[in-house]
């Protein structure tokens, strides 16, 4: 497979946020609050949510090319969003968090079952596409300069994210999703 570069497109056009598909068939934006998909050679864009008045951003592929994550204020406050990627289907509407608050960088699990994403208010967080339920993993003291990023371990098990000590020193911590905490 040739070696996939990111292109940075002008702010001009309005394209954000862009994610390339696992085959690499199709990339995916946001542009101008709506998600769309367009084909790397043949094809349709598709826009994927279609909802003028809306604001959808931060559009994630999943890692088994189902389904594209997204947060929508659609509700007047900012909740998950699960797409089919190709546009069929229903929408699965996640609620976030316990208060109010702007979302960002949804992380899928490399088994596709997870996102990992943070908060205006500085806390991590993880959501279980089968329970819905929103888990909070840890907050920070400032915002750092990865502006709150996790990564997944490759089974799927533990988060590791970069948290500020103390003493202003960033730290990358660790926490299991099986035991719900850090390891000592």
């Amino acid at each position: 497979m040739p070696e996939v570069r990111p292109r940075y497109i002008s702010a001009g056009s309005r394209l954000e946020s862009p994610g390339i598909s696992p085959n690499g068939a199709r990339a995916v934006f946001q542009a101008r609050g709506e998600i769309v998909t367009v084909p790397a050679e043949k094809g349709d864009p598709r826009n994927l949510t279609n909802t003028p008045g809306t604001m959808e951003r931060d559009p994630a592929w999943s890692p088994d090319g189902k389904t594209i994550a997204y947060f929508s204020d659609e509700s007047g406050e900012y909740a998950l969003h699960l797409r089919p990627q190709d546009g069929k289907g229903e929408t699965v509407k996640v609620p976030l968090g316990d208060q109010p608050t702007f979302y960002f960088s949804p992380r899928w699990s490399p088994d596709s079952t997870k996102l990992a994403y943070s908060d205006a208010h500085l806390a991590f967080w993880y959501v279980d596409i089968a329970t819905k339920k929103p888990v909070r993993v840890d907050k920070d003291r400032i915002w750092g300069a990865l502006g709150g990023a996790m990564t997944w371990s490759p089974d799927s098990k533990w988060l590791a994210y970069e948290k500020t000590l103390a003493n202003y020193m960033g730290a990358v911590f660790l926490h299991s999703l099986e035991s719900g905490r850090r390891p000592t």
